[in-house]
């Protein structure tokens, strides 16, 4: 590279010589056309920024070439240009004697209300300014379109909560063009909400809006209001999704006996809805009103009419009604099931739950459905719920109890589990549905079909590790590497917003020096010296038995070296952000140290999660500050961590142990060079 510089500096002289050499036309001035004009800069300036769309107003566009002083310069060709269907007249090419060029605009046959710019040239230089186009009669004030129109992306929308339907307004002049730049405003009512993504509409005459249910899941048609001027438009969006699951304990009673529906308030992917009011109405036309609690249930109790037959009971909740009907018979017995079942199967939603300490607000669905031939549903089996017998001991229990379910009209019959205060391994947990066509005695099972969950803690383990890549910090005197904490439960799920603890103990320091080879800076180590800092309080101490962790006899040899070796300092470990998990489970740590340091001390990581169960809440990570190997890798620089800060010569070690104990606590070198 240095060659070739010089050469093309000798080159560049030769040719500059030549140029300039002896001859009777040395000085012969070169003949051809006159220079441009220096021009610097060009002003464009419109005699006004709006047109009507009459078609009977022009603008006036005015160019001036200037140079450097902004003096004006004559003679200068200029190209003037418009766009979006307009149009413009210019008289001459050049700048006048003034520097100024001249054009007349026009909004052409297109009547549409819009942007127009204006664009002026030359040499290079390019400058716009824009017109706006509005009706006539608006005197030049905010435009106004002849109408709009609305569309709906869906005209449902999922009460989930997540989901959106996006409201499309389009602005329109007399002729139906789509109108940029007219304001438009969006209501909703009934609860929901409304993100709009601008003010005005766009270049194709449109602007959008995110309609959502809000809060509010419930069963309801939220109207979307849009509004531009004194034209408004509306449109309904249906909410869907709301759901009322009931379970009846039991489905057959005698007359007069008491009773009991569990009620489950969920929304379109059956999450629980709570708090949320629900109106029963059962024997004798009697209304109860109730709220569902935190995992959306209610139950409801009655007892039974005297006489036997139906009994219906309806229940009204989020806009939807489910009625059910309990059997009452003076025999005090149901007939039997005569369909075949064709296919068996239950169900946990969801099936991974927590623990409950001390509450009993975790819990999930678990649905048994029974099919006979032609997927036809199988209604009045019995059904019971175990847990299988609870190989794992894991402990919960059904809200049914052991209590006969009937399936309903749609071959279902549900309980809700819950969970205790252990937590299981992965599919630890085994729920059986016990059934039959006719009664069968508590404790025996002649049919089953069974599902596995799994009962999780807060957090179950953590891990530690990261890449292969290590940095240079702002100040570009330390090393910066990076490790990432992961907090998992017992079913492999991130656990967010766990406390992560997090400290770094330096284990030994590493003596010596790097040299030279043949294609890189090798290291060459002499020995490895444990941390002198035996009981790691930070006060360099003689035991009682006489042992000195300055082993070495460091301290101030030279003045101001400390007596333990390696330094706390040499290592800063910190949390890049918080120390509590985010949604995926993990933090990020930082460890620094000085370039100096890399590569010559041995360090642990350690990590905990608070609130942990089980054996696995703690994590490590061993390894030798690394260094770049870029700098490794350049035997034309010498590296900062050339010479190990902590002596370069080999030296004894002696066994050295706390007082009171026969195990050797570390080995100290003596030898401080």
């Amino acid at each position: 590279m240095i060659s070739w510089r010089v050469f093309v500096a000798g080159l560049a002289t030769a040719l500059v010589a030549a140029c300039g050499g002896g001859g009777s036309d040395a000085g012969t001035p070169v003949v051809g056309p006159a220079p441009s004009p220096a021009v610097a800069d060009l002003a464009l300036v419109l005699s006004s920024a709006t047109l009507q769309n009459s078609g009977t107003q022009t603008v006036t566009a005015t160019v001036t070439a200037v140079d450097a002083n902004r003096n004006a310069v004559p003679n200068v060709t200029v190209t003037l240009s418009v766009d979006a269907n307009a149009t413009i007249e210019v008289l001459d090419k050049k700048t006048g004697s003034d520097g100024k060029l001249t054009g007349t605009v026009g909004i052409g046959a297109d009547r549409s209300l819009r942007k127009i710019t204006v664009t002026a040239s030359a040499n290079g230089i390019v400058r716009t300014a824009e017109i706006q186009v509005n009706e006539a009669g608006s005197g030049g004030g905010t435009p106004k379109a002849a109408d709009l129109t609305m569309s709906l992306s869906s005209a449902t929308l999922p009460n989930s909560g997540t989901q959106t339907v996006t409201a499309t307004v389009t602005a329109v002049d007399a002729n139906r063009n789509t109108v940029a730049g007219i304001p438009v405003s969006f209501a909703v009512d009934q609860g929901g909400t409304v993100k709009v993504a601008a003010n005005a509409t766009d270049a194709d005459g449109k602007v959008t809006a995110a309609v959502g249910i809000g809060d509010d899941r419930s069963n309801r048609v939220i109207t979307v209001t849009a509004m531009s001027g004194t034209i408004t438009k509306k449109l309904s969006v249906q909410v869907i999704g709301a759901q009322i699951r009931a379970t009846l304990l039991p489905a057959v009673v005698n007359p007069g006996q008491a009773g009991k529906v569990q009620y489950r308030l969920t929304d379109v992917n059956g999450n629980a809805i709570t708090g949320k009011p629900i109106v029963v109405t059962g024997p004798g036309g009697v209304q109860t009103t109730g709220t569902s609690d935190a995992n959306g249930d209610y139950e409801y109790s009655y007892t039974a009419p005297t006489a036997s037959g139906d009994l219906s009971i309806r229940a009204s909740a989020l806009g939807v009604e489910k009625l059910v009907t309990v059997t009452v018979l003076s025999t005090g017995s149901i007939p039997e099931v005569t369909a075949d079942v064709q296919s068996a199967s239950v169900s946990a939603n969801p099936s991974v739950v927590p623990v409950n300490t001390p509450t009993t607000n975790n819990q999930t669905t678990i649905r048994a459905l029974f099919l006979s031939a032609e997927n036809k549903p199988v209604p009045n089996l019995r059904v019971r719920f175990d847990l299988d017998g609870d190989k794992q001991s894991i402990g919960g229990t059904f809200t049914a109890g052991n209590t006969m379910v009937y399936t309903d009209a749609a071959g279902i019959a549900t309980t809700s589990y819950v969970p205790g205060s252990r937590f299981s391994p992965t599919d630890g947990v085994t729920v059986r549905a016990c059934w039959d066509k006719r009664e069968f005695p508590a404790n025996t099972c002649p049919n089953e079909t069974k599902t596995t969950l799994t009962v999780i803690a807060d957090s179950l383990s953590v891990s530690i590790g990261t890449n292969n890549l290590i940095g240079i910090d702002d100040t570009g005197l330390k090393f910066v590497k990076r490790y990432v904490v992961q907090v998992v439960d017992s079913a492999g799920l991130a656990a967010a917003d766990v406390q992560v603890s997090a400290s770094v103990d330096l284990l030994s320091y590493v003596k010596g020096e790097w040299v030279r080879g043949t294609v890189r800076w090798e290291q060459r180590p002499t020995v490895t010296c444990d941390n002198e800092d035996v009981n790691r309080n930070g006060v360099a101490e003689v035991f009682s038995n006489g042992q000195s962790e300055d082993a070495n006899g460091s301290f101030n040899q030279p003045a101001g070296r400390p007596a333990l070796e390696p330094r706390k300092a040499d290592v800063a470990l910190s949390f890049e952000g918080s120390n509590k998990t985010n949604t995926s489970g993990s933090i990020v740590l930082r460890l620094e140290y000085p370039q100096n340091i890399g590569s010559w001390v041995n360090f642990n990581l350690v990590v905990s999660a608070s609130g942990v169960a089980g054996s696995e809440g703690r994590a490590d990570y061993f390894g030798l500050l690394e260094v770049l190997a870029s700098q490794v890798n350049k035997l034309d620089e010498v590296p900062p961590f050339v010479t190990s800060p902590y002596g370069t010569q080999t030296s004894p070690r002696i066994p050295v142990s706390e007082p009171g104990s026969t195990r050797q606590a570390a080995s100290l070198c003596t030898n401080r060079n």
